[in-house]
C-alpha cells in the first residue's frame, strides 16, 4: 500500500503545473475505464447518427410550438406591453472592459482552435482588446453575430451513467465555442441582463439561467 501511494505522489508531482498532463496521469492512477476508440467509418456512422437524432428534434419542438399556437386561446401567449425604459441600442464597448474580461476568463481552449486561444489572449490582454473592442462593437452596431463564431464542438454527454449509451435520445449535446465568441457573447449579455432584471415583466421568482440564483 504504501509503494503504491509513493507511486501516486511521484507521478503527480512529475505533472505538478501542468493541469493538462495532471488530468491524464489521475485517470490512469485511478485505473479508469478505458475510452471507446472508433474507427473512421464507425465514428461517421455514429455522427451522423447524433446529427439526425438532435436536427429531428428540433424540428419536432418547432412543430409543437407552432401547433400549440394555433389551437390555444390568442390571450393564453399574449405579451404584456413593456412599460420600463427601451433598449434602443447598446452602450459601445471599452478597451477596460475587455481587458478586465479576458483577465477573468479560465484556460480553456474549444478543439475549434488550432492554438491555445484562451491563454493567448489572457498573455497578451494589452494587444488584443483593442482589435477585440473594434470587432464587437462592428458587431453590436450592424446587429450581426459573425459567422465564423457561430460554429461550435458539439460534444453528446450522457444524462445518466445507468443509461444506455446506444440510444441517442439519452444524451444531452454540450456545445462548445470558440473562446473570441464566448467573449464576445459575455459582452452582450452584461448589456442585456440589466435592462431585463429591471422591467416590470421580468418576475422576480425567476432563479435558473441567472448569476448567484
Amino acid at each position: 500500500m504504501t509503494s503504491r501511494a509513493d507511486h501516486i505522489r511521484t507521478q503527480l508531482q512529475q505533472a505538478s503545473g501542468d493541469i493538462p498532463a495532471t488530468w491524464r496521469t489521475a485517470p490512469t492512477l485511478l485505473r479508469s475505464r478505458q475510452k471507446v476508440i472508433y474507427d473512421d467509418s464507425e465514428c461517421a456512422d455514429l455522427v451522423g447518427k447524433f446529427r439526425s437524432f438532435f436536427v429531428d428534434k428540433v424540428r419536432r419542438i418547432r412543430d409543437n410550438i407552432a401547433s400549440a399556437l394555433q389551437q390555444s386561446s390568442p390571450r393564453m401567449f399574449a405579451a404584456r406591453p413593456h412599460t420600463g425604459t427601451e433598449l434602443s441600442d447598446f452602450q459601445p464597448v471599452t478597451i477596460d472592459e475587455v481587458r478586465k474580461l479576458l483577465a477573468s476568463i479560465p484556460r480553456k481552449t474549444s478543439p475549434l482552435e488550432l492554438l491555445p486561444v484562451s491563454t493567448v489572449l489572457k498573455d497578451c490582454a494589452e494587444v488584443f482588446a483593442p482589435a477585440i473592442t473594434t470587432l464587437v462593437n462592428l458587431s453590436l452596431q450592424t446587429g450581426k453575430f459573425p459567422a465564423r463564431f457561430k460554429s461550435a464542438q458539439v460534444l453528446p454527454l450522457l444524462k445518466k451513467a445507468v443509461l444506455d449509451k446506444s440510444l441517442p435520445v439519452n444524451y444531452r449535446p454540450i456545445f462548445n465555442f470558440s473562446t473570441v465568441s464566448k467573449v464576445l457573447e459575455r459582452l452582450v449579455l452584461a448589456r442585456l441582463r440589466p435592462q431585463l432584471t429591471n422591467s416590470k415583466n421580468f418576475s422576480k421568482r425567476q432563479s435558473a439561467y441567472r448569476q448567484f440564483d
